[in-house]
């Protein structure tokens, strides 16, 4: 065979084989093709069904373990929401989500609010002591022993009227945490080693607070709300010293024995359910078996009632003449004075409330170093007509505080201490010109402005958001009390504030008057010297006139 005729039989070979190797890849893209074909058919088919089901129902994708395959075409599921009244006032709510761990908690009636015969500062006192031993717990490390066993977290906080203590766990622990939670409220053992540690950590904190520039906003709320309210129910101090020396330990097991009771209380529950949430709190929050109950001798001879009083708005002021220069050492921190307007504002079950909601919105407001990104407000008029106008205020912010009896809508500014008397006449101004009405456009900004706002703390994926927002829930439920049929409360309310698109200019111009209608109340933090006197502020407000407040 010649050299010419064995080289072409090679080459047929060779285009034989390329041939074959293109159709064997022609066919594996075609086979691949359907696969794909198929796989987006079924992604389509599973997102037509997952976007009918909510967030607390898991997907149904084919499972070889059995699990339920919801069909094509089914109705979305509800969260189940339930709630029980117990025959001694406790109530129980809970909500059962997909998931293996539950957010519990318990909301009492307390705080500072309810400290009027009893030393004050009693009610941080019995915050710092919580979690620390009880009856069935030596020591906090015994107790958290006993979560970490659990995979649980636990938190306590109070405000100025409501304690709460929160834990996350996993849902096979929800009775062993709800024990250390009870144990941590009916029957906590506190000696004076102990009383005198939780003593110790509420000083410090006294003291920490005013050296740090973060903490001043803090001080400010405790200082408008003491102005706004004096010496009634919400102006109870929640800082400062007060009386906390002379707290001994039966006033702390005094105060608790009238605080904590079951028709004070609301226990929740989120991820669990109903039935076996109720059983469980059954058995651990009985009142007989609280440790005063069993041994009446650690209680005073003379335990004072708790103040159910409502609160009553008074206005006045509260100054502070403070060198803040060592709080800008070797910090990028300017050295500023702080000035706060207070005016009576509403609770959040009247009316207005809403449109109060809507006006804090408008004004909205922020630090200097907040001005920019979505979501932060920097279309609001402390920004657009403070701010961005006047280069020497730091932050303006506008804030509204309602409880379940009345409130304060503030306005704060802070500025170089000569600048702190204009800062004040340009608050003063920012609440005289509402009279004039609101831009539509304007008000329609600031009514999505507050649903976009708290829709996004709902979403938060900080750390710790859940335990936060079953505390928001848990104190609104109590707060409101048994009126509302529906089992949170903070879902009323959000549903309350989606109608802000009801709120009008005319709404706008009713809270105005409301607002100037009553006392003025004033705080100033720093150095002070220059800002005006009461009188002059009350003067200018009462005669919507802001040359009272001109220095001649």
């Amino acid at each position: 065979m010649s050299a010419n005729t064995h080289w072409q039989k090679l080459r047929h070979i060779a285009d034989r084989l390329a041939l074959c190797n293109i159709l064997m890849l022609l066919q594996k893209s075609i086979s691949h093709m359907r696969r794909c074909r198929n796989i987006a058919t079924t992604l389509r088919n599973h997102r037509e069904i997952a976007q009918k089901l909510p967030l607390s129902v898991p997907l149904p994708l084919k499972n070889p373990e059995g699990v339920k395959v919801i069909p094509k075409g089914s109705p979305p599921i509800g969260r189940n929401s339930r709630v029980t009244k117990l025959e001694n006032g406790l109530r129980i709510c809970t909500e059962d989500t997909y998931g293996d761990f539950v957010t519990v908690g318990v909301a009492v009636e307390s705080g500072c609010r309810f400290e009027n015969g009893f030393p004050l500062g009693i009610s941080r006192v019995v915050e710092k002591l919580a979690f620390n031993s009880s009856e069935n717990f030596e020591g906090r490390d015994d107790i958290f022993a006993q979560l970490e066993s659990n995979s649980g977290i636990v938190d306590c906080q109070s405000t100025r009227d409501t304690m709460m203590y929160a834990a996350s766990c996993h849902r096979d622990g929800t009775d062993s945490v709800m024990n250390v939670i009870a144990d941590t409220i009916f029957r906590p053992t506190i000696d004076e080693t102990g009383l005198e540690q939780a003593k110790m950590t509420a000083h410090y904190e006294n003291i920490d607070l005013p050296t740090r520039i973060e903490a001043i906003e803090i001080l400010l709320t405790d200082y408008i709300h003491q102005a706004a309210f004096q010496h009634n129910t919400i102006g109870y101090p929640k800082y400062g010293m007060g009386s906390m020396d002379r707290i001994r330990v039966s006033d702390v097991y005094g105060f608790m024995s009238r605080a904590h009771t079951p028709e004070r209380m609301v226990v929740g529950g989120v991820g669990i359910d109903h039935d076996e949430f109720v059983s469980i709190v059954t058995r651990h929050f009985d009142q007989k078996n609280s440790i005063w109950n069993r041994k009446s001798t650690l209680l005073p001879p003379k335990i004072p009632e708790i103040d159910i009083s409502r609160s009553q708005y008074t206005g006045g002021e509260v100054r502070m003449q403070k060198d803040l220069k060592p709080l800008t050492i070797g910090k990028p921190y300017p050295l500023l004075a702080h000035v706060v307007l207070g005016l009576e504002g509403c609770g959040y079950k009247d009316e207005d409330f809403v449109a109060f909601c809507v006006l804090q919105s408008l004004l909205g407001g922020g630090g200097a170093f907040s001005a920019g990104g979505p979501g932060k407000g920097m279309y609001a008029r402390m920004y657009t007509e403070l701010m961005n106008r006047h280069h020497w205020i730091y932050s303006a912010i506008a804030h509204n505080h309602s409880y379940s009896d009345g409130g304060v809508f503030t306005v704060t500014a802070s500025a170089p201490p000569d600048n702190i008397h204009d800062a004040l006449i340009l608050l003063v101004h920012q609440i005289l010109q509402l009279q004039q009405g609101i831009d539509p456009t304007e008000l329609a900004r600031a009514r999505t402005q507050l649903r976009s706002h708290l829709m996004m703390n709902l979403e938060g994926t900080e750390r710790g958001n859940s335990q936060r927002s079953m505390r928001r829930e848990l104190v609104s439920i109590l707060c409101a009390s048994t009126e509302f049929k529906s089992l949170f409360a903070l879902k009323r309310c959000l549903k309350r504030v989606f109608f802000a698109e009801k709120v009008t200019n005319e709404d706008i111009l009713r809270v105005t008057e409301r607002l100037l209608s009553s006392k003025p109340s004033l705080v100033g933090y720093g150095d002070i010297e220059t800002l005006g006197n009461y009188r002059s502020l009350d003067q200018a407000l009462a005669k919507r006139d802001l040359k009272y407040l001109f220095k001649n």
